[in-house]
């Protein structure tokens, strides 16, 4: 018998079987987590093809990117529709992504207009914000439907999503991803088996998420973020958040000084060096942030609706 690396003592052979035991029950978990993955596939398969036609709410995001393949692949790119929505909170990165990505799939692709900064619910940024936005949203899909002769609207909410605001204005859409048990890491590992290209996406949502409660929401201060954003994707960094903040003592609705609060990935802390930072901080600045922060805790989905409900306790507990 080879003698062992110094300091360690060859293992037992009760040792080794232990350990052999480990390995096989955990690739018979690991195989039972694959065939349950397989099964909701199966599972959303079979619902979509129970629809005559389908149109599908494609934001361009992985969820609804997922749910638009798989339509096509058991309806037929012919019986199905994306449809998008063009707002002023979402990205022209985002839009030209939903409009490749649709081409490539070869669905018959469709933008709606949405004067999202016109309506007085949304601009004034309230807690209650998403909920409306995805009810004017819901009748502007059920007004395209009905021109289009489509019976049946799905979106790309998973059973992670469930019990948020916005899926609770959504009454009358369909959402088969969750109706499958899908969670949002399921719709990765999916789309990672079937080796579609766009399964590394980094999550997005719009550019509302980035403001507090209560800070009025303008065209100006969007593409602020949308620029920054931009300029973050650029240097290389992947999953991207400027928060916004006001700096300023007044309770003012539009700060007159802003505070730009950086979020990536905790993975992609470490790029930011001193010539990194001060590129980003000129930059920002230049996009007219008073102030420029990095999140050292990293990228965290929500985090402005965390601060707004860490507010609501310690007013309630006062």
């Amino acid at each position: 018998m080879e003698s062992s690396e110094e300091g360690e003592e060859p293992p037992s052979e009760k040792e080794s079987e232990t350990e052999a035991e480990e390995v096989t029950q955990e690739g018979k978990r690991n195989g039972k987590e694959i065939a349950d993955l397989w099964a909701k596939y199966e599972h959303l398969k079979d619902e979509i093809a129970r629809k005559e036609k389908l149109l599908v709410a494609f934001s361009g995001g992985l969820d609804s990117g997922f749910l638009l393949k798989v339509a096509c692949d058991v309806l037929s790119c012919e019986k199905v529709l994306a449809v998008t929505l063009d707002a002023e909170v979402f990205t022209r990165s985002e839009k030209v992504f939903a409009r490749e990505l649709a081409e490539e799939i070869g669905v018959r692709h469709k933008f709606v207009k949405f004067a999202w900064l016109s309506r007085k619910r949304l601009v004034e940024n309230l807690p209650e914000r998403c909920f409306f936005c995805k009810l004017a949203f819901t009748r502007l899909l059920k007004e395209v439907a009905a021109e289009e002769g489509f019976e049946t609207i799905a979106d790309g909410v998973t059973t992670s999503d469930l019990g948020r605001p916005g899926v609770k204005a959504s009454e009358g859409i369909w959402h088969p991803l969750a109706e499958a048990s899908l969670s949002k890491e399921d719709v990765i590992n999916l789309a990672r088996m079937l080796k579609l290209p766009f399964w590394r996406k980094p999550s997005m949502s719009c550019l509302a998420t980035r403001i507090p409660y209560g800070m009025h929401i303008s065209a100006e201060l969007l593409q602020r973020i949308e620029e920054a954003e931009e300029f973050l994707r650029d240097a290389g960094f992947e999953r991207v958040r400027v928060r916004v903040h006001s700096a300023s003592h007044s309770s003012n609705s539009q700060p007159a000084m802003l505070l730009a609060r950086i979020e990536v990935g905790k993975e992609e802390l470490s790029k930011f060096n001193s010539e990194i930072m001060t590129e980003v901080c000129e930059h920002l600045k230049r996009l007219g942030f008073h102030f420029v922060t990095l999140d050292l805790a990293g990228y965290q989905s929500g985090s402005m609706d965390s601060l707004h409900t860490a507010a609501v306790r310690r007013r309630d507990a006062i």
